[in-house]
């Protein structure tokens, strides 16, 4: 039986004993007990004293109790008072719904305790089995042995011992049996030596005995109103009344979907259905069809199609294929030759067929003369068929066929029928482009039609707004059309679509996009839409709209970066210098601002002031901002403060960084500040107040610390700190409600061995990031925020030797010039075939020019570098030019080797980053246990000293780990 439960996994430490403490704080009384750690044990406080030592492992909260872990063993404490129900000497527990049966497990036997009295039961079992009965009824435990018995969760027994077996069964009403959503009632019944007994699943009243019969479970099969039974050997069917609707004469009856029964007897096999024996048991073979009322039964070499609703039967000879819609295709037993029967009616193709082929494209009628006729597909009439043909060839996929008849040529579609009836001097093909079949008719004109059937009419027109379309054309692309005139009043762009919050056209065109009103006015003649490449996840042009105006991020030809700008007398007008490199809007609660990323990192924060989007917050160097909270934290060169919507400064503390503390129901919200001078925490309201002094080492929302702890509850305490030698729990309002001692001992740090072997971290970060560890002898860089087509470019002109701030275009042309990338005019972003051909370059020294697309993908196969892109869940989020990075750098590494430019960064204890250290930890050992495991750091001093230790080490064998890693490039 598994239980979904929340749990954690903390380090083994000694155990407090009568050392345990509780500090003086403004102590609350909690009215169920909550846990605190200790030594990295879990004990229980009711916030005045510790009502458990601090010697448990693990809890998961069940309403009234605990479900306590010691040493791999479970016990139950009192949730309210903290008292031990059972000690932690059991194997498993559950408390079904959390009511007041608990089942427990030592060994191999299952015995109970009943929680309002907490008396363990003296029978044991083999088994236990909750079962969820309705919502009425709620849920009864049947547990298993010699001696068998019901109980209801809220602890009254439903069935006493019984010297049998119990099982559940669950039935269907009989006339229900087609019905997939059909009511499914439980009830237990139980097997006796005598007799067989069913009872009533809410009260346990028995419902009926049938003397010398067993039941035969019908474990995970079909739905059904009937319950199998033996009785003497041979097996027969009874209804929820304990009424045989089949009496016990069969050697086996197995249960079909739809209430169909499959019967055996010693002569053969047979069928039954709500009281009908529809084929007595003396066939060879009986099946169904499913969802539909067709059967067929079996004998010799003959198959008989039978309808149930109409009592007709259709013989045919063996082999015969059922296709949709009652239809079969057949021989006829005493010709042999093929046709096409509906069962429940008649022919419908006569039996005057030589042959038949297909699948997989089609199943063919052969004439005797050698002509084909296509039987109709999946819901289509079958009927006599009214072209024929030779042969046939697949378009794309099987849906799409092209036919042809001596020289003339038709089309055919599996969901429209004959498209087109052969003509001569007629051609047909299918465009892997665009997925669609092209006919040239013998006039030349060109037809199209989509995978389905359907023409698409030509120029494919899509409206835009109440004044304006689009039109595609084939290798062109696509064009604005005024609806009135049907005349184009746009060039062809890649991408033509309207915004849906400005109501602007958007018309795409490489790396910059136009913009035009609904009634088709452009908006951008002197200065067009910024575009950027950051990954599927984000659209390449962000338009903000603020009162009458909308803005986005412009360039200009010649100039590098972006401008803010805003749509202003019927133009998109520059706001802002050219020092952008692009922008994301961002809301908090109803509340919109803009971050606008410049070239060298920082960010300028804009908000709408009246009818205007202000920059209020200019060369900020980080923020945070949740979507459903109103605060943004900013990070300047001062330190990090808590702004309003508005961008005007909340707090004053300059802090050394700031995060939000969100609670389970995001209601309720927090914002832990770190202190400068000190390192330490303090809590601040969200409107950037003091709540606390900055004493803490550690402030987290409860639920993430204790992951069982997960719904928001009003009766316990938000948040938990640490401090160098105190646990405890802090108020909404930062009030201490309860502290005690955190470690009574020293506790024993130790380090894995740092080698390449060992150390896998080093590895995986190498990977991922190797900026982290190597010096490459120029400023790479990888910085959070921004977009990654920027960075990536930035990095790949250090490689070509241009400045970091070149920009796209001018790396781009250095590529084509030097002959690493083929030129081409509509190259809008780094495709995998440019970045290949790059990564040649960078192994070879030479340029791929003369290799072909498939030798250069050939190539990077064999070299390792092709991103492996699975499920729809990674195109959502995929990051193109992180994934190039990822190459850029792997090669830049290969192409280094051995050339002595390459040193690993000497790591020190006050610049660690967040990857280095998580690195580090994992090598690091606490009570014998890894560190990365621990649910809280270790006090500061402490990890002070160990990480101390570590970072010497790793520098150590720092150049022995590169050289290691390189070497098996």
């Amino acid at each position: 039986m598994n239980i979904k439960t929340k749990t954690i996994s903390l380090v083994t430490a000694a155990i407090l004993g009568a050392s345990a403490w509780t500090s003086s704080v403004h102590a609350a009384t909690f009215s169920q007990i909550q846990p605190y750690i200790t030594d990295y044990k879990i004990g229980f406080t009711d916030g005045n004293k510790l009502v458990t030592q601090a010697i448990y492992d693990d809890f998961e909260l069940s309403s009234k109790n605990m479900i306590v872990t010691k040493g791999g063993k479970k016990g139950i404490l009192d949730a309210r008072t903290g008292k031990e129900i059972t000690p932690a000497i059991w194997d498993y527990i559950d408390i079904p719904d959390s009511k007041n049966i608990a089942i427990v497990q030592k060994g191999g036997w299952f015995q109970y305790i009943d929680l309002k009295t907490h008396k363990l039961s003296t029978m044991k079992f083999a088994g236990a089995h909750p079962y969820y009965l309705s919502n009425e009824q709620g849920t009864a435990i049947m547990f298993l042995g010699k001696s068998s018995m019901v109980i209801h969760v809220d602890g009254k027994v439903l069935i006493p011992p019984v010297a049998g077996k119990l099982s559940m069964v669950q039935l269907v009403a009989p006339d229900q049996t087609e019905n997939k959503e059909a009511e499914k009632k439980r009830y237990f019944v139980a097997t006796t030596p005598k007799e067989l007994i069913m009872y009533d699943p809410a009260s346990g009243k028995k419902l009926f005995a049938l003397p010398k019969a067993e039941l035969i479970l019908n474990e995970g099969g079909p739905d059904t109103a009937y319950l199998k039974v033996r009785s003497g050997g041979k097996e027969g069917l009874i209804d929820r009344n304990g009424k045989y609707v089949l009496e016990p004469k069969y050697n086996a009856i197995h249960i079909w979907n739809n209430g169909y029964f499959q019967v055996i007897g010693p002569k053969g096999q047979g069928l039954w259905k709500d009281g009908r024996m529809l084929a007595e048991p003396i066939y060879k073979e009986v099946a169904i069809e499913q969802n539909t009322d067709v059967y067929y039964t079996v004998s010799g070499d003959v198959i008989t199609y039978h309808s149930r609703a109409k009592g007709t039967s259709h013989p045919l000879k063996k082999g015969a294929q059922y296709l949709h819609g009652s239809y079969v295709l057949g021989q006829n037993p005493k010709t042999n030759l093929y046709g096409v029967v509906q069962v429940g009616g008649g022919t419908v193709i006569p039996f005057t067929y030589s042959s038949v082929e297909g699948p997989p494209a089609a199943r063919l009628l052969v004439r005797s003369d050698g002509k084909k006729a296509i039987l109709p597909g999946w819901d289509k009439e079958v009927k006599e068929p009214d072209f024929w043909f030779d042969s046939y060839v697949t378009l794309g996929s099987y849906s799409m066929l092209s036919i042809k008849d001596g020289n003339k040529v038709g089309l055919y579609s599996e969901n429209e029928g004959l498209v087109l009836s052969p003509v001569e001097n007629r051609i047909i093909r299918h465009e892997a482009v665009t997925g669609e079949v092209l006919v040239t008719e013998p006039d030349g004109k060109v037809l199209r039609y989509s995978i389905g059937g359907k023409q698409i009419q030509a120029g494919n027109p899509n409206p835009l707004s109440d004044d304006l379309t689009k039109k595609y054309e084939p290798g062109k692309g696509e064009m604005i059309v005024d609806r009135k005139t049907n005349q184009p009043i746009s060039k062809h762009y890649q991408s033509v679509y309207m915004d849906s919050d400005t109501k602007l056209i958007v018309a795409m065109d490489r790396d910059w996009a136009d913009l035009y009103t609904p009634e088709g006015k452009l908006l951008t003649t002197e200065n067009k839409v910024g575009m950027w490449q950051s990954g599927n996840d984000r659209s390449p042009i962000t338009l903000i709209k603020v009162a009458d105006s909308v803005y986005t991020m412009s360039v200009r030809p010649g100039v590098v970066g972006m401008s803010m700008s805003k749509t202003d007398g019927g133009q998109l007008q520059v706001v802002s210098e050219a020092i952008y490199r692009d922008i994301t809007e961002r809301m908090l609660q109803d509340h919109k601002i803009a971050i606008a990323a410049r070239a060298d990192g920082t960010f300028d924060i804009w908000a709408p002031e009246g009818n205007q989007l202000v920059n209020k917050l200019t060369g900020v160097n980080g923020y945070v901002a949740e979507a459903d909270l109103n605060k943004l934290l900013v990070q300047t060169s001062a330190g990090w403060d808590v702004y309003s919507p508005e961008l005007q400064r909340l707090s004053t503390g300059d802090y050394q960084s700031l995060k939000f503390l969100i609670l389970p129901d995001r209601k309720q919200s927090a914002i832990v500040y770190q202190d400068k001078k000190t390192g330490l925490l303090g809590l601040l309201s969200m409107d950037g107040k003091v709540l606390t002094s900055a004493k803490f080492e550690t402030i987290m929302p409860v639920d993430q610390l204790f992951l069982q702890l997960w719904s928001t509850s009003a009766s316990r305490p938000p948040y938990v700190f640490t401090t160098k030698d105190q646990f405890g729990y802090l108020s909404q309002g930062g009030q201490e409600l309860f502290a005690t001692r955190f470690l009574t001992k020293k506790p024993v740090v130790s380090y894995s061995p740092i080698t390449f072997q060992s150390f896998s971290a080093y590895s995986e970060l190498m990977r991922q990031r190797p900026l982290e560890l190597i010096d490459f002898g120029k400023p790479y860089s990888w910085p959070a925020g921004g977009n990654s087509e920027s960075h990536f470019f930035a990095n790949l002109a250090l490689y070509l030797n241009l400045p970091k701030d070149a920009g796209k275009q001018a790396v781009l042309s250095e590529l084509v010039s030097k002959g690493i990338i083929k030129a081409d005019e509509n190259r809008s972003v780094m495709s995998d075939e440019d970045m290949f051909r790059v990564a040649y370059f960078m192994a070879t020294g030479k340029t791929s020019q003369a290799m072909t697309t498939p030798q250069v993908l050939e190539w990077a196969q064999k070299r390792g570098i092709v991103p492996l892109r699975e499920g729809m869940s990674y195109y959502m989020t995929m990051n193109l030019y992180a994934e190039y990075q990822h190459i850029l750098m792997t090669e830049l590494i290969r192409s280094l080797k051995g050339k002595k430019v390459l040193k690993p960064k000497v790591l020190t204890t006050t610049s660690l980053s967040d990857a280095q250290q998580q690195m580090l930890t994992t090598a690091l050992i606490v009570n014998g246990k890894p560190a990365n495991q621990l649910p809280l750091p270790l006090p500061q001093a402490e990890w002070q000293k160990a990480i101390q230790g570590l970072v010497n080490q790793y520098n150590k064998q720092a150049a022995q780990l590169l050289a290691a890693y390189i070497a098996k490039l």
